[in-house]
């Protein structure tokens, strides 16, 4: 920002108006100050923060607990693994049932055209299995390796077999009972292929992914490329399940928001139709042994703030 150099008054000066009025007249934009302050010449170092009022950057600033706290994870909400399509999914909730909602209240709040949603989640989840579900009959989430030394082949985890989840939003009314996954995200259920559903990766750009499991192989062993018993495999274990989501009404329109929640889906797998990527549901897998997902708690916020 320009500096504006004025002599100081010294002691003795004569206090007259015409001296005083052209100490101020440097301050003059013509116009007013909506033409003379800009993001030009007006910038953060200018501006002490502390004097602005409290919602000076997001006029709108809410959030609510996913789930249901737990310190030890001594309680949790158990999720079972789709193995039959079209999939509902699961809508994240405390241990009661009480579907966890973020909620605008009852008028619900507008993204204006010149205003951005911005959207936050965390929860705290963990994967869980029996046996090797990726070795099933039909599963899309292992490779098949020769193995000369044993005369056959070993099936290994591809290790791309993953949970999502996303948010789903309610924009007619405040009876929040028309909840749709928001702008940019598929529900998972697209019908690609013959049997197979998903969601193309091009609209799953409001989904987080947590794996489903792991396994890991050893060195060659005789000869043999995994070495048989030297195929490790584990659960994941409790993590952080974070993701985020952004909406522009510059891009597609203003829309008053009334509440919005979270759905869980799994497992999925990377797939591919048509030069065309996709996050695919491996039933298959999800029906062998057991395959879950176990959650607690977790933490979600929305910010509404104009365009700058």
């Amino acid at each position: 920002m320009s500096r504006i150099k004025r002599a100081r008054i010294e002691d003795g000066d004569t206090i007259e108006a015409a001296d005083l009025n052209s100490r101020f007249a440097d301050y003059t934009q013509s116009g007013g100050l909506a033409a003379g302050l800009n993001g030009y010449n007006v910038r953060d170092a200018a501006i002490d923060l502390p004097q602005l009022k409290k919602d000076w950057f997001a006029r709108v600033a809410v959030g609510t607990t996913l789930g249901e706290y737990s310190l030890h994870h001594s309680t949790d909400v158990t999720v079972a693994a789709t193995s039959s399509l079209p999939a509902a999914g699961h809508i994240v909730q405390d241990f009661s049932g009480t579907a966890s909602v973020l909620s605008f209240g009852g008028s619900g709040v507008t993204v204006a055209a010149d205003e951005i949603l911005r959207l936050y989640w965390d929860l705290s989840a963990r994967p869980r299995y029996t046996g090797t579900p990726w070795t099933a009959s039909g599963s899309i989430s292992s490779y098949t390796f020769p193995d000369p030394p044993k005369s056959g082949t070993v099936d290994m985890a591809t290790n791309g077999a993953v949970w999502v989840i996303y948010p789903e939003w309610d924009v007619t009314s405040n009876s929040l009972g028309n909840f749709v996954a928001v702008p940019g995200q598929d529900d998972f259920n697209t019908n690609f292929t013959g049997s197979k559903r998903g969601a193309a990766l091009t609209s799953c750009q409001a989904a987080s992914v947590l794996p489903a499991w792991q396994q890991i192989a050893f060195g060659a062993l005789n000869g043999s490329i995994t070495g048989g018993a030297n195929l490790i495999a584990s659960n994941i274990g409790w993590r952080g399940w974070s993701g985020a989501w952004h909406y522009s009404g510059a891009e597609t329109g203003a829309v008053t928001v009334f509440g919005i929640r979270w759905k869980i889906k799994g497992v999925l797998h990377p797939e591919q139709f048509s030069n065309v990527n996709y996050l695919a549901h491996d039933t298959a897998a999800s029906a062998s042994g057991t395959v879950e997902l176990d959650y607690t708690s977790g933490k979600c916020s929305a910010l509404i703030h104009r365009l700058f």
